[in-house]
């Protein structure tokens, strides 16, 4: 992994690998938690608009002249972040890449594209998460535990039917900018070939400080029960805010720890009694500074409250009974597994050099720190990380049908 500085100042984080492909990311440190209630959904909107064309090309002649080049592109809004991707074939990346920085800093935003058809299509995609049941009940724990600063990432249909095209202008200006972008490389290029591509297209400017504000809240833990007469399941989830862990090895004993967990609760209550199809245990980093852990089950409405009492016991009879060495070393060989898988796989690298810079740990390969971190740390030290940190009151959120 190396850090480097192009001419316009854009700060890039690139990994050489073999590889016949070239994947290179804008990622924007912008998110949901940057926006007011009056904004909520501009993140999203503009993954959008920044799409819908420049000086230079159509939004049809961006698509086609990527589809020319065998790139695949996307984009992608979290909490802390916006995301622009392309993938493409290594002979055609610096045509590929003209492309995506031409996109993303020449971007115009015609009022009629905006007006007629991508903010029906941010409107569609609000209405089709309300239709999702257990996209419904985590949002509203959420929402409920933390207060109004937290909101969908995908936004909210008022804010984006009011929204114009001068907000979102503005927008754009004011967080598209200066040390809030980076630029994401992986593939098999020398660190000349890509800065001289780079330097030639990248058109980063600096408009001015941007401000934010820490995102504090005093978490509620009061239940949450919603109704939905269509669904056929009744569906359960938990929602803990826990201390961040303050050293990496801490944080790779929590995930090994709640990889546990997830396992102990499939077995509980799917394998052994039968209650169940799928049960999980995550953890949530995305709101910056803070991580929750969630548990979600779901089951069929006659047997929602022997599961919820047999969910429940489960996860109180887990540091006791669901910490044994063995299910911890196979974690950890499973996490290993996947660390490897990942490392080959060039779609999932950007993620990782991002939370190698998020944590200041750029001096190392992230896959080889994640595993060597992993091959020290004990089975005690990841039962007593777990104990410490994950167990403690909750919030309980229910979701039933008649």
């Amino acid at each position: 992994m190396e850090v480097l500085k192009g001419k316009s100042g854009i700060t890039v984080l690139f990994r050489p690998m073999k590889t016949g492909l070239v994947d290179m990311q804008y990622f924007v440190k912008v998110g949901a938690v940057d926006e007011s209630p009056a904004e909520w959904g501009y993140c999203h909107a503009l993954e959008h608009m920044v799409f819908a064309g420049t000086p230079k090309r159509t939004w049809l002649e961006i698509n086609r002249e990527w589809e020319k080049y065998g790139t695949w592109y996307n984009a992608y809004t979290w909490h802390d972040r916006t995301i622009y991707q392309t993938t493409g074939l290594k002979k055609h990346w610096k045509e590929s890449y003209e492309v995506l920085a031409d996109m993303f800093y020449n971007c115009q935003f015609p009022e009629d594209r905006w007006e007629d058809v991508e903010k029906h299509a941010v409107i569609s995609e609000i209405e089709a998460e309300l239709d999702n049941e257990d996209l419904v009940l985590t949002e509203a724990l959420y929402y409920k535990g933390i207060g109004p600063r937290y909101h969908s990432i995908v936004g909210g249909i008022e804010s984006i039917k009011a929204a114009t095209i001068g907000d979102l202008t503005h927008f754009y200006e004011e967080y598209y900018q200066g040390d809030n972008v980076y630029l994401l490389v992986t593939g098999d290029l020398t660190e000349k070939q890509l800065m001289k591509v780079v330097n030639r297209y990248d058109r980063l400017q600096t408009r001015g400080k941007i401000k934010r504000k820490k995102f504090r809240f005093n978490f509620n833990y009061a239940p949450v029960t919603l109704k939905n007469n269509s669904i056929q399941q009744g569906y359960l989830q938990t929602l803990m805010p826990l201390t961040m862990p303050r050293t990496y090895r801490t944080r790779i004993g929590l995930c090994l720890g709640v990889n546990c967990l997830s396992q102990y609760l499939f077995e509980e209550l799917r394998d052994k009694r039968g209650l169940v199809y799928g049960a999980s245990a995550s953890l949530y980093w995305e709101i910056p500074g803070h991580v929750f852990l969630r548990c979600k089950t779901a089951t069929e409405m006659s047997k929602l409250d022997e599961t919820q009492k047999a969910f429940r016991e489960a996860i109180n009879s887990f540091p006791e009974y669901g910490l044994s060495a063995e299910r911890i070393n196979n974690i950890k060989m499973g996490e290993t597994y996947i660390t490897v898988n990942e490392q080959e796989d060039i779609d999932s690298s950007a993620t990782w050099l991002w939370d190698a810079l998020e944590e200041k740990a750029v001096d190392m390969d992230p896959y080889k720190r994640h595993i060597w971190a992993m091959s020290h740390i004990s089975v005690e030290s990841i039962r007593t990380t777990t104990r410490l940190h994950i167990f403690g009151k909750d919030k309980l959120g229910k979701l039933i049908g008649l």
